[in-house]
């Protein structure tokens, strides 16, 4: 019986931490920048927006503007741009006059710091949730829009995940679906995707936080609601899925509110979210899907104790492991 592997993308199809992740938190920050720029043009109220984006730029600590604020990959942040930041400090400008300058250096800068000054309405999307929270009547297709065309950046050095490779690779023998579900944009993804030795048609389907209601993200119930729905429109059960992610928060949540394997993806190893148990990645190659790990619980609820399995004898009724059973 066929299974559906669901794959985040950034942080779980490449080795991390990788330079390439900066350069696309950035490009994200810009690509709304240019949104609210773009809206302040015709905005009736722009002199109130200003206002109040320069009193929250007054409080803000600017030696700590820096490339990749929310990304938790690796837990490494970006590289802040020192130099500029001390003399903002000194020079005492406002927000909205340094969004008057044109050098690129000076936007990023902005970008980061408008990124650092939006006030979400909950946890779960703070880009989109925040701009729409500027009073500046922005819609989710409009951050969508920007977001897609302006924040798309090809990897130069992101090294496809050893690990990730061989579950594809098993899944794909198996006759699986691969499924990839991002709260990046689905553009990006295709852009890299042979940076990492993919094809689009490799995967059934590419779903990104803008198909799930304009731009609820995995962290949110709304948009693991609308992803199911999209997987159930599309023929795609869940009922014996997987998911892989380099976010704890996002796979406990997956885990959660799917009742499914979760899997926390890192560089050098494969971790199951509920157990804390490793992932055997050659076991599970050997035994064809059999096992889906030596150590730890499946989301199957009927559990036995694996006594015989073909060609995995040794590894597996040597420890007496319990394992769920994947017969049903």
């Amino acid at each position: 019986m066929e299974r559906t592997i669901i794959l985040d993308f950034d942080g779980t199809f490449y080795q991390t931490p990788c330079p390439d992740i900066p350069k696309l938190e950035d490009a994200i920050d810009l690509s709304q920048l240019m949104l609210l720029q773009d809206k302040l043009k015709t905005a009736p109220n722009k002199d109130e927006v200003l206002a109040y984006l320069d009193e929250k730029f007054s409080r803000l600590d600017k030696s700590k503007i820096r490339a990749n604020l929310y990304n938790q990959n690796a837990g490494v942040p970006g590289h802040k741009s020192q130099t500029l930041s001390d003399e903002v400090i000194r020079g005492g400008k406002t927000f909205s006059e340094l969004l008057r300058k044109k050098d690129k250096r000076t936007r990023v800068f902005c970008a980061r710091a408008l990124a650092q000054m939006m006030n979400p309405k909950g946890e779960g999307n703070h880009r989109v949730s925040g701009m729409l929270q500027l009073g500046l009547g922005i819609t989710q297709e409009e951050i969508a829009k920007y977001y897609r065309k302006y924040a798309t950046v090809k990897y130069k050095v992101a090294r496809p995940n050893t690990h990730i490779r061989q579950i594809i690779k098993a899944a794909k023998m198996r006759g699986d679906k691969l499924v990839i579900y991002t709260d990046n944009s689905k553009e990006n993804i295709k852009v890299n995707l042979k940076k990492v030795g993919y094809k689009e048609k490799d995967f059934e389907a590419i779903v990104d936080m803008f198909d799930c209601n304009g731009g609820m993200t995995k962290k949110m119930d709304q948009g693991r609601d609308a992803f199911r729905h999209i997987m159930e429109e599309r023929g795609i059960s869940l009922d014996r899925a997987e998911f892989y992610d380099d976010n704890p928060k996002i796979c406990q949540f997956m885990h959660n509110h799917f009742g499914i394997l979760s899997v926390l993806v890192k560089t050098n190893e494969l971790t199951n979210i509920e157990t804390g148990a490793l992932i055997d990645v050659e076991a599970r190659e050997k035994t064809k899907g059999r096992v889906d790990t030596i150590l730890g619980k499946i989301h199957n609820p009927k559990v036995r104790r694996i006594k015989k399995i073909q060609g995995f004898k040794r590894n597996v009724s040597r420890m007496g492991i319990k394992q769920r059973d994947y017969a049903n």
